[in-house]
């Protein structure tokens, strides 16, 4: 289950907002002060407000004539029954969607008083109701609902139903009722009946991380311990199943020895006894326990830098993006910030981790950020603008149409050419990615060119649809520049930017003739950055054919995960998006002109790189 989208009121700078979120990678992007982090910050309190508290002071303060605030997550659901009333439950055939289809749970506090306290918080599920009930089925008692059946009894043979569940009743009358004339309601679910279904449907939400840039400088500085506690957290979400049994039968053993107390005391007071029930309690299991790192040097990790403190961010995401290829556990990564305080190498490693563990289909990741290389890396759409439009912030979906805003507030201006110009660039090489650029750094040694140190050759990935792509586009044409483009064979639409680059004057472009750069890396080299013995690529007659057409990172990620289940647990980095970076860094370097010559692309490629030293004086 993921997030759709996010709606505030009157929650500290918004009046009403709406966020519609990318179910995998989102960029938030804004000015200062204008609400980046009360984005993430609302998230938080939604999915942990046992622990994260919201005060009076988050109530909008042009709203005093609005005495409340909400905050509405809508999820897009999947496709499967929850138990309710102890029977599988469809969420659609008892309305309780809303008019997106989308799962909206409503959390509204009021703040008609001078402080919150724990009443003022409702919570709802907003739900696209047939308009023919005075009220939802959902939230009457089973008493109320057997009254409601006999109203029926023209239409249907009550004694057919069970009326022993409520979820029958329910599903009886909505059979023979007129249900087409639906509309949004708010469905309180924190209470009565309603408070089963919200008990039921949190156990599916996903875990909810957040990790901001601000620094505590303290002991218990969040930058460090959000991390780890996220680790605590995601290994017990992992044994859920079993603490569960654990807690059940510790709550069953308590309660048994509850019912033997009150055996003993209605001995001596039966009207005492007879009001007493025995009720357990339980904290969450994440408060049991407290996970760090010792250091061997006896400096606490809580005193060190914060740009170490961030490293440890950094590889944690890393660590998350293999493990999360195995997991089936909902999460949610909210990152603000994640460039603060790091070398613009590590940097863009998180950033690339970040990428990397948002293609697991059960992760979500969130990010705000004021760098312009960062939320270049993505694609447009990935882009979450906000813009203050008539004095209210409102928040656009990256398009083209506002990229110009978009590219004018991270500073992406065009003075970037009269910087490059002053550089002696003499050429631009445009490629698609971050493993391409790697790619073309090492094989080009084998050409006589050395891209990374030739400050002649400006080299730039493009990621097809991504915001770098249409701002350097517009910026390109300015530098006066020859151009030489480069993309993957496996979008189509990438022929169209090809051709256009080829109608300007002094500029190439052309796709690959294999289906990626990972096929122009020979097979052998696999067997030298991975610890397997096996072949993944067998040399019978017509394999180069195959090879080049062949899905590299997506099927040497299902060899390699085969192999580990088989016993091999020296395998890492076997998810498809760590097998792209893998080859490109560490199977690229070990290239040679015999290797591209076997796999009929030494032609092709040495046209590539001519191609960039015709433009070199």
């Amino acid at each position: 289950m993921k997030i759709s989208k996010l709606e505030l009121t009157n929650f500290r700078g918004y009046r009403n907002v709406s966020v519609e979120f990318d179910e995998n990678f989102n960029v938030i992007i804004g000015k200062n002060d204008i609400g980046k982090s009360t984005i993430l910050e609302a998230l938080e309190i939604f999915f942990n407000n046992e622990t994260v508290k919201i005060d009076i002071d988050d109530h909008n303060v042009h709203a005093k004539d609005e005495q409340y605030m909400a905050i509405q997550v809508s999820f897009r659901p999947e496709e499967k029954e929850y138990t309710i009333d102890t029977v599988p439950t469809d969420l659609n055939k008892e309305y309780l969607l809303d008019s997106d289809s989308n799962l909206s749970v409503k959390k509204t506090w009021d703040c008609s008083k001078d402080k919150l306290s724990a009443a003022s918080l409702k919570t709802y599920l907003v739900a696209n109701y047939p308009t023919t009930f005075e009220a939802p089925l959902i939230s009457m008692k089973i008493a109320d609902l057997k009254k409601l059946l006999v109203n029926y009894s023209d239409d249907l043979d009550v004694n057919e139903v069970k009326k022993n569940k409520s979820s029958s009743i329910r599903q009886a009358i909505y059979d023979v009722e007129d249900t087409n004339d639906l509309s949004e309601i708010d469905i309180p679910i924190d209470k009565e009946d309603g408070k089963k279904i919200w008990e039921s449907l949190k156990l599916d939400l996903p875990l909810f991380f957040i990790f901001q840039s601000d620094r505590a400088n303290k002991d218990s500085d969040k930058e460090v311990q959000d991390p780890l506690k996220a680790i605590t957290k995601t290994a017990i979400s992992q044994l859920q199943a079993e603490l569960d049994d654990v807690k059940e039968q510790i709550r069953a053993k308590a309660e048994l020895l509850g019912l033997k107390t009150l055996e003993k005391l209605k001995e001596m007071s039966p009207e005492i006894a007879d009001v007493l029930s025995p009720e357990m309690s339980h904290k969450p299991w994440e408060s049991l326990f407290s996970f760090s790192f010792n250091c061997d040097d006896g400096i606490p990790i809580n005193k060190r830098g914060s740009g170490v403190r961030r490293l440890i961010l950094l590889n944690y995401f890393r660590a998350e993006a293999e493990r999360k290829n195995a997991e089936d556990r909902n999460v949610i990564y909210a990152i603000e910030e994640p460039e603060t305080s790091q070398h613009p190498t590590w940097q863009v490693e998180l950033f690339n981790a970040l990428v990397e563990l948002s293609d697991n289909e059960n992760t979500q990741v969130l990010i705000t950020t004021h760098s312009p290389s960062l939320a270049g890396l993505v694609s447009t759409d990935k882009i979450r603008f906000i813009n203050n439009i008539d004095g209210l912030p409102v928040v656009q979906k990256g398009t083209e149409d506002n990229l110009e805003v978009i590219s004018q507030t991270l500073g992406m201006l065009p003075d970037v050419a009269l910087s490059i110009n002053n550089l002696g660039v003499q050429a631009i090489l445009c490629l698609e990615g971050p493993t391409d650029v790697e790619f073309f750094n090492h094989v080009g040694k084998l050409f006589n060119l050395d891209l990374e140190n030739d400050d002649r050759i400006l080299t730039i990935f493009l990621g097809g649809g991504t915001l770098m792509h249409w701002v350097n586009k517009n910026y390109l044409a300015k530098l006066n520049k020859p151009e030489i483009h480069i993309y993957d064979n496996d979008v189509a639409k990438y022929q169209i930017a090809v051709d256009q680059v080829n109608e300007r004057a002094d500029s190439w472009a052309a796709l690959t003739n294999m289906l990626e750069v990972e096929n122009y890396i020979h097979p052998r080299l696999i067997k030298e950055v991975y610890p397997i013995e096996e072949d993944f690529m067998h040399s019978n007659e017509g394999w180069i054919e195959e090879w080049k057409n062949k899905n590299i990172p997506k099927d040497l990620s299902t060899f390699l995960k085969s192999l580990k289940a088989a016993g091999n647990t020296d395998i890492v980095g076997e998810g498809a998006g760590t097998i792209k970076r893998i080859l490109s860094e560490q199977a690229a370097p070990l290239m040679t002109i015999d290797d591209l010559i076997q796999l009929d692309a030494h032609e092709e490629v040495s046209g590539w790189f001519e191609r960039v030293k015709e433009n070199l004086q």
